[in-house]
C-alpha cells in the first residue's frame, strides 16, 4: 500500500513538473516562417537559438500587444537582415525556464529581480544577455550583458533619473569611494530615498559605501540660505565621513554651495565633489557663472540634465526590443559569414581545433552589438545627461599658459572637460576619469621650478651645451619622485650662479665642498616668485623659518640637521709611565707607606720585647736595626701579598696596554664654556644657528653667542687653530663631516673629531606659496618617502665617502692598540735608572772602601816610619 502511494505521488510530481516547464501554448512553438539550420551551420557549431522572455506579470495589460508586435518585428528583421544561416526563436511568458538548452542568447523584458535571476543562469551557460527592466535597477555587468532600464523621459521631473544615474555610476566604477557625504536640496526631500538606496546598493560589480546625508533647507531669502548652507557644511565631521561629496542641488543652490565650500576649505586636492543637477533650465553647461567658483587644485565634476523636452518624449519598450533584435540579427549574420569563410578553407579536423568557443562567440556578439548601439539611442532622445569635469591642477603654473607680462589674474584657472554622458541605453559612459586629477595627478603638465647651488640639497653643474643645470642632490631626487607620483614634468631655472672656489661644478658632484656654499637661505628671486604664487614649489632645501611663514609655506621636513662642533682629535697621552697606570697614586702611596712605616714599628716592638733582657742578648743586632727591619718587611711583603698585588697589577696593565689613554676631550657645550685652555669658537654669519642663539634666553646659549666669533667662511688659519686644539667651529654635523673629509684628503691624517653633543635641530623643507592647495598633497608624498627610507638613503649617498677617519666621528672613539716595546718604555727607564743607581752606589762604595784602605795603609806606613 505504501509503495503504491509513493508511486502515485511520484507520477503527480512529474506531471506537475512537465506542466510548469512546458512552453506557453500561445507562443511556445517555433516561428513558422524560420528556416531550420543548414548543414554548414551545424558544422560551424553555432546554435542559432534565441529565447525571448516577455514577462506576462511584468507587462500586464500590454503583454498581448507586445507579444504580437515582437513576432512581427522578428519576422521582418530575419527576412531583411539575416543573410546567412537561420534562426530559431522561442517565446516564454515567465522567467523560470531552463536555459541549459542550446540557446545562443536571451532577450528578457521583466522586473529587476527576475532579470538578475535570468542573468545568473545566462552567465553559467555563457549566453548573450539582452534585457529591458525596471528603473532603479543595478545595471548588469557590461562584460556579460546589455541592460536598459525603462525610462521614457516624458516626466516633467528629471530627478526621476538621478537614482539610476547613481547606480550606473557605481556599476561602471566611475567612483571607488568607501565613504561619501550626500548633500541635497530640500525640494528633493520626498524622493531622495531612491538616491540613498542607490548609493547603498551592494551587488555584483558594485562596491558598498558608508553614507552620511545632510539636507540643505531652502529659506526664502538668499542670505538665510547662505547661512543655512554654511551651518550644514560646518556640521560635517570630515575626519570620520571622509572627503567625498555628492551634491544633488538646483542651480540656485549650486553657486552658493560651491562658494561656501571653498571658503571653508572643504574643496582641496584630496576632496572630490560631484554635483548632480537635475534641472539646468537649458543652461547648456554654462552654470558656473563666476570663474572664482573653481580654483587651482579643485576636484570637481558635474552631471547635469541636457535633454530636450520640447518634442514628444514618449518611449516604447517595443522600440528597444526592435533595436536589440536588429543588431543581434545583423551581428549573427556577420559572425556566420566570417566563420563560413574560414570553414570553407580548412578541413573539419582543423576546424575542430581552431573554432571559437561558446564564450568567445558570446564576447564577440556583445562587442558587435555594443558598437552598433552605443551613442545611437533612437528610442529615447529626451533622456540625456552630460558629464563634465574640471581640469585645474597646475593651471596657474603651466608654462603653456604664461605670456609675456601676463598678470596672475589673467591666467586660466581651469578647463571644463566634456568627459562623457548618461543615457538609459548606454548607461554612464566616460571617455576620461570622473575626477582626472585624483587618478592621474597633474596629467603630465609642464611646470617651472627655480633652484640654486646648495649641496647636498641641490648640485649645479654644466650640461653638454654649457648651461648650468641641477644634476643631482637630495631635493633633485625628491623632485623626481614627486614628478613620477604626481605625474608632471618640469623645467628648472637656475636663479643664481653656483660657485665653488670661483667656478661652477664640473664632473663628479660627490667631492668635498667648501662650507661657504652650503646655505639654507632662500634667494630673493625665488622668494619673490613664491610670494607672487608663480611657481608650484621651489626646488630648494630651505630652513624652516617662523618669520618667513608669514609669506610662504614650508612642507614637512625632508631632513633635520643637528648642530655639533669640530675639535682637534684628542692626542694619546705619553705611555712612558704606563707601568704606573694600573694602580692609582693612593695605592702606590699606601704600598710605600707600608714599607716605610712597618720597618721602624717592627724595630721598636723588637727593642721593647723582654726576650732580649731575659736571655741577656743585645738589642742592637738583627731586627734591632732599622735597616734590617726595612728589608725584612720588604721581603715579607713580596712573599705574602705579592700574589694579590701582582695579579691585580698584571690585569690592569694588560688593559692599559690594549686601550690607549687619551687626553680629556671637550664633548659638550657646557664643557666648551667652562674650558680652562683658552679655546675659542666660531659660527657662520647669517645661519639659523646665529639667529637662534641671538634670540635665545637660555643662559648657556646666551653665553655661547656672546663668546663666539661670527665668521663669513672658515679660513685656513682657523683650520690650523682647530688642528692645534685652540679653536672650535660649530656648524651642521653633516657640514663638519665635509670639513673632516677635506682635511683628511689634504693631510692623510685624522686630525679632527666631532663632539658627542648635538643641539638645536634645524628643519630643512621644500618651500611652497602661502596657503598652497597642494601643501598637504606634497606632505603626504614626503611622509611616504620617509616611511620607505628613500630620503634617508638619498641624504646618505651625498655624504663624504667613508675612510679610515670615518668610524662614528666622535671624540671618544677608542680603537684596539697593538702592544709594542715603546709601551714599556717607562719600565725600561726604571730598570736603567735602577742599574745606573746601583752602579753609582757600587762605585761609591768601592771608592769609599778603596779610600779607607788606602788611608789605613798610609797610616801604617807613617807609623812604621816613626
Amino acid at each position: 500500500m505504501v509503495l503504491r502511494l509513493v508511486g502515485l505521488w511520484s507520477i503527480l510530481l512529474l506531471l506537475l513538473l512537465l506542466l510548469v516547464l512546458r512552453p506557453d501554448p500561445a507562443v511556445g512553438d517555433d516561428f513558422p516562417s524560420l528556416l531550420s539550420t543548414n548543414a554548414s551551420m551545424g558544422k560551424l557549431n553555432i546554435p542559432p537559438l534565441l529565447s525571448i522572455i516577455l514577462d506576462r506579470e511584468y507587462l500586464g495589460a500590454d503583454y498581448e500587444r507586445t507579444l504580437d508586435e515582437t513576432k512581427n518585428i522578428v519576422e521582418k528583421l530575419i527576412r531583411e537582415h539575416l543573410k546567412n544561416g537561420g534562426l530559431i526563436v522561442k517565446y516564454y511568458s515567465w522567467t523560470s525556464i531552463n536555459l541549459k538548452r542550446d540557446f545562443s542568447a536571451v532577450l528578457s523584458v521583466s522586473s529587476c529581480k527576475n532579470t538578475w535571476d535570468i542573468y545568473q543562469e545566462a552567465v553559467r551557460e555563457r549566453l548573450v544577455m539582452l534585457s529591458i527592466t525596471d528603473p532603479d535597477c543595478p545595471r548588469l555587468p557590461t562584460n556579460n550583458a546589455i541592460m536598459i532600464p525603462r525610462s521614457d523621459g516624458s516626466g516633467s521631473n528629471a530627478f526621476d533619473e538621478v537614482s539610476q544615474i547613481i547606480l550606473d555610476m557605481k556599476s561602471s566604477r566611475a567612483i571607488g569611494w568607501h565613504t561619501a557625504t550626500l548633500l541635497y536640496d530640500q525640494v528633493y526631500d520626498a524622493e531622495i530615498s531612491r538616491c540613498i538606496l542607490s548609493l547603498l546598493e551592494d551587488r555584483e560589480g558594485i562596491k558598498p559605501l558608508t553614507l552620511t546625508e545632510f539636507k540643505i533647507n531652502a529659506p526664502t531669502h538668499s542670505w538665510e540660505k547662505r547661512k543655512e548652507i554654511r551651518r550644514t557644511l560646518l556640521g560635517i565631521p570630515t575626519a570620520y565621513t571622509g572627503r567625498n561629496f555628492i551634491a544633488i542641488v538646483n542651480l540656485a543652490t549650486l553657486t552658493l554651495l560651491m562658494e561656501i565650500a571653498k571658503d571653508l576649505k572643504l574643496v582641496n586636492p584630496f576632496a572630490q565633489w560631484l554635483y548632480l543637477i537635475p534641472n539646468t533650465e537649458k543652461a547648456s553647461g554654462n552654470f558656473t557663472t563666476q570663474s572664482t567658483l573653481i580654483n587651482e587644485g579643485d576636484n570637481v565634476a558635474f552631471v547635469y540634465n541636457s535633454g530636450s523636452k520640447v518634442q514628444n518624449c514618449t518611449v516604447s519598450v517595443l522600440c528597444y526590443i526592435e533595436s536589440y533584435l536588429l543588431h543581434f540579427i545583423r551581428s549573427l549574420s556577420k559572425l556566420i559569414r566570417e566563420e563560413q569563410v574560414v570553414f570553407g578553407q580548412i578541413s573539419d579536423e582543423e576546424w575542430e581545433i581552431i573554432r571559437p568557443s561558446k564564450q568567445e562567440r558570446k564576447t564577440k556578439f556583445l562587442q558587435m552589438i555594443k558598437a552598433a548601439i552605443t551613442s545611437k539611442d533612437e528610442c529615447n532622445k529626451c533622456s540625456q545627461w552630460k558629464i563634465q569635469s574640471a581640469e585645474t591642477w597646475g593651471y596657474v603654473y603651466r608654462t603653456d599658459f604664461l605670456t609675456d607680462g601676463a598678470d596672475l589674474q589673467e591666467r586660466r584657472k581651469y578647463t571644463l572637460l566634456d568627459i562623457g554622458y548618461w543615457s538609459p541605453q548606454d548607461g554612464f559612459m566616460l571617455t576620461d576619469a570622473l575626477f582626472p586629477h585624483s587618478q592621474y595627478g597633474f596629467r603630465g603638465v609642464q611646470l617651472i621650478f627655480y633652484s640654486y647651488h646648495n649641496p647636498p640639497w641641490q648640485f649645479v653643474s654644466y650640461n653638454d651645451s654649457g648651461s648650468p643645470v641641477i644634476s643631482s642632490g637630495v631635493v633633485y631626487d625628491i623632485l623626481n619622485e614627486l614628478s613620477r607620483k604626481l605625474n608632471f614634468t618640469y623645467t628648472i631655472v637656475i636663479s643664481q650662479p653656483a660657485e665653488i672656489n670661483g667656478s661652477l661644478i664640473e664632473g663628479n658632484t660627490s667631492s668635498v665642498y667648501d662650507l661657504k656654499t652650503i646655505s639654507s637661505d632662500i634667494p630673493q628671486e625665488i622668494f619673490s616668485t613664491l610670494v607672487n604664487n608663480k611657481i608650484l614649489l621651489a626646488a630648494i632645501g630651505a630652513t624652516v623659518n617662523e618669520k618667513q611663514k608669514k609669506f610662504v609655506s614650508f612642507t614637512d621636513p625632508i631632513s633635520i640637521q643637528t648642530y655639533s662642533f669640530v675639535i682637534s682629535r684628542p692626542r694619546e697621552l705619553s705611555r712612558v709611565l704606563l707601568f704606573l697606570s694600573p694602580f692609582g697614586s693612593d695605592t702606590w702611596l699606601c704600598l710605600a707607606a707600608a714599607v716605610a712605616l712597618m720597618g721602624p714599628i717592627l724595630c721598636a716592638i723588637n727593642k721593647l720585647s723582654p726576650y732580649y733582657e731575659v736571655h741577656n742578648k743585645p738589642t742592637d743586632t738583627g731586627l734591632g736595626k732599622v735597616n734590617n727591619c726595612f728589608w725584612y718587611i720588604y721581603g715579607a711583603l713580596l712573599q705574602q701579598v705579592v700574589l694579590v698585588i701582582v695579579t691585580t697589577y698584571c690585569g690592569n696593565l694588560v688593559a692599559f696596554l690594549t686601550f690607549p689613554k687619551i687626553d680629556i676631550p671637550v664633548n659638550r657645550v657646557m664643557q666648551l664654556l667652562r674650558n680652562d685652555r683658552g679655546m675659542t669658537w666660531s659660527i657662520r654669519r647669517g645661519t639659523f644657528l646665529e639667529e637662534m642663539l641671538m634670540d635665545s634666553t637660555e643662559p648657556k646659549y646666551m653665553q655661547l653667542y656672546k663668546g663666539s666669533q661670527i665668521i663669513g667662511e672658515l679660513t685656513d688659519e682657523l683650520v690650523e687653530r682647530i688642528e692645534a686644539g685652540q679653536h672650535v667651529h660649530i656648524d651642521w654635523r653633516n657640514n663638519l663631516r665635509y670639513l673632516m673629509k677635506r682635511q683628511f684628503l689634504r693631510t692623510d691624517r685624522c686630525d679632527f673629531a666631532l663632539s658627542t653633543d648635538e643641539f638645536l635641530d634645524e628643519q630643512i623643507a621644500l618651500v611652497m606659496p602661502k596657503d598652497s592647495p597642494y601643501l598637504e598633497l606634497v606632505n603626504e608624498e614626503i611622509k611616504r618617502m620617509h616611511q620607505f627610507g628613500f630620503i634617508q638613503r638619498w641624504v646618505a649617498q651625498y655624504l663624504p665617502a667613508k675612510d679610515k677617519c670615518s668610524g662614528t666621528g666622535r671624540v671618544m672613539d677608542v680603537q684596539n692598540h697593538t702592544v709594542n716595546s715603546s709601551d714599556m718604555a717607562g719600565s725600561y727607564w726604571i730598570l736603567l735608572l735602577g742599574f745606573v743607581s746601583g752602579l753609582f752606589v757600587f762605585v761609591c762604595e768601592f771608592a769609599v772602601a778603596w779610600y779607607r784602605k788606602h788611608r789605613a795603609a798610609r797610616a801604617a806606613t807613617v807609623a812604621y816610619r816613626d
